[in-house]
C-alpha cells in the first residue's frame, strides 16, 4: 500500500507581472475557508491576585482570588477566567475580498444540575472572529516599537461562537437560524459537515442578508523589550459594533491600565510569526492593471483556500492573456492546481516547464528549486517510482533538505 505524500505548499512572495492592457473581466468567487495560515499553542496566562501577586497558568487567566483559586467545585478552576486551547488564522473570500478568520478553541463545561453545582461536564468550544486581512498590517506594524501600548480594532464583518462541537449530532433540519443573531450555536457536531462548514454557512447568510452581526473584537497589543528578552502580551476584547462604546475602549486614557489587572504573554518571535505568517498570503489585489495579472493573482488567491477548480481556471485564463509568460512562478501554481486535483500528468508537463524557465532572482531559487520536489510527488502518483526517486534526489542536491525524509521512506536512500 502506498503512503500518502504531501505536495509542497508554494511559499507566496510576490513577483513581477507583465502582459498587455485589457479589461479585466469580474471573476465570481464563493466561500472557501483556507487550511489552517498560523497558530499560537502556548502562552502563559498571568492575573494580578487580591493579595497583591502576580499568578500565572499555561494557556490559562487564572481567577483572582488566590485563597479559592484550587477549592472551586467542578471543573470551574480548570477554566480561569479565560483560556484557549489554540488561536489560530485562517483565511476566506467574501465578495472578491480578502478575510482572515482568527478562530479560537478553549476548555468550556457547564454543570448538569447548575443550581446544586454538581456533576460537571467538560467539553470543548470556539469562538471565531471574520475580519479584512488589511487588518493583519495594524496587528503586526513594520515598525513596530516596543515598550508602547495599542489597540485594533478589527471591526469584524462577523462573529460567533460554536459550543461543545464534538458532541451532538447537529443536523441540516436542525440548524435554526435565528440563533445565528446571537452568534451561539449549541452542540455541533464535527462528523456531519464539520464546524469549519458552518463557519462558511454564517458567513454566506452573513452576506445574503439572512442576518446581522453586531459583534466584534479588538486585540490589545503591548511589545516589551527588556535587555535580551522580547515578548508581547495581548488580550482579547469582546465588544458590540457600538460607535461611542469602540471610541471609549480606543481612547489612549483607557489604555495605561489595560494590562493592570490580566493579560496572555508569549515569545515576540511567536506572535511577529503568528501574523506575518498569514500575511505573506495576502495579495496586493490593487497592483494588477492587466488582465493577466489580475487572472494569475486571482488564481494565487484560490489556490490557498484550496479553490483548486477556480485557480485552474483562473490561471488558465491568465496563460491566454500572456501564452509567452517567462515566470516559472505560475507553471508552479498551475503544477501544485493540477496534483491537488489528481491530473498528475498534466502537473508534470507545468513542472517541466517551470523548471527550464530559471529565476532571475537568486530569492526565487527555494521556490524553483521545489519544482524538482513537487514533480517527484506527480511522477510516484503515476507509479514511476523511480522518476520520483531522482526528482527528490535532485532537490535536495540543490539544498532542498526536506526531500531527505522522502528519499529515505520511498526510495531507501540514507542522506548525509
Amino acid at each position: 500500500m502506498k503512503k500518502t505524500i504531501v505536495l509542497l505548499f508554494l511559499t507566496y512572495i510576490g513577483w513581477s507581472l507583465s502582459g498587455q492592457n485589457q479589461s479585466i473581466a469580474d471573476l465570481e468567487n464563493f466561500s472557501i475557508m483556507s487550511p489552517v495560515q498560523s497558530g499560537i499553542y502556548d502562552a502563559k496566562g498571568w492575573s494580578m491576585q487580591d493579595n497583591g501577586t502576580w499568578a500565572h497558568a499555561p494557556n490559562k487567566i487564572p481567577y483572582t482570588d488566590s485563597r479559592s483559586n484550587n477549592a472551586r467545585p467542578g471543573g470551574l478552576n480548570e477554566l480561569g477566567q479565560d483560556n484557549f486551547i489554540s488561536l489560530e488564522l485562517r483565511k476566506i473570500m467574501i465578495d472578491d475580498e480578502q478575510y482572515n478568520v482568527l478562530i479560537k478553541k478553549y476548555n468550556d463545561g457547564e454543570f448538569e444540575f447548575s443550581y446544586l453545582q454538581r456533576n460537571w461536564v467538560f467539553f470543548h468550544s470556539m469562538e471565531f472572529w471574520v475580519f479584512k486581512s488589511e487588518k493583519l498590517k495594524e496587528l503586526m506594524p513594520e515598525d513596530v516599537q516596543f515598550n508602547v501600548k495599542y489597540l485594533v480594532n478589527l471591526e469584524c464583518y462577523v462573529t460567533g461562537k460554536i459550543r461543545n462541537y464534538n458532541k451532538t449530532v447537529f443536523t441540516e433540519e436542525g440548524l435554526n437560524l435565528a440563533n445565528y443573531t446571537t452568534g451561539v450555536i449549541n452542540n455541533f457536531q464535527t462528523t456531519n459537515t464539520g464546524y469549519y462548514d458552518l463557519i462558511i454557512r454564517i458567513v454566506q447568510d452573513r452576506k445574503l442578508g439572512k442576518t446581522i452581526n453586531d459583534g466584534n473584537l479588538i486585540i490589545a497589543l503591548y511589545p516589551i523589550r527588556s535587555g535580551d528578552k522580547e515578548v508581547t502580551r495581548f488580550k482579547l476584547i469582546k465588544n458590540y459594533k457600538h460607535e461611542n462604546l469602540n471610541k471609549m475602549q480606543l481612547s489612549p486614557d483607557n489604555w495605561k491600565d489595560i494590562f493592570a489587572e490580566n493579560f496572555y504573554e508569549v515569545d515576540f518571535n511567536i506572535y511577529n510569526n503568528f501574523i506575518n505568517q498569514s500575511l505573506a498570503y495576502y495579495v496586493e489585489l490593487g497592483k494588477a492593471t492587466t488582465a493577466y495579472d489580475a487572472n494569475y493573482q486571482w488564481g494565487v488567491l484560490r489556490y490557498q483556500i484550496g479553490d483548486y477548480l477556480g485557480a485552474l481556471e483562473a490561471f488558465n485564463k491568465a496563460f491566454e492573456e500572456n501564452p509567452k509568460t517567462d515566470d516559472f512562478m505560475i507553471y508552479s501554481y498551475r503544477g501544485n492546481t493540477r496534483s491537488k486535483m489528481g491530473l498528475h500528468t498534466d502537473a508534470i508537463a507545468d513542472f517541466d516547464k517551470a523548471l527550464m524557465l530559471r529565476p532571475k532572482r537568486i530569492v526565487d531559487y527555494p521556490n524553483w528549486i521545489r519544482n524538482y520536489f513537487n514533480r517527484g510527488v506527480a511522477k510516484y502518483y503515476i507509479n514511476n517510482g523511480t522518476g520520483a526517486c531522482e526528482d527528490w534526489k535532485k532537490a535536495y542536491d540543490l539544498g532542498y533538505g526536506s526531500a531527505s525524509e522522502y528519499l529515505y521512506d520511498f526510495c531507501g536512500q540514507k542522506t548525509p
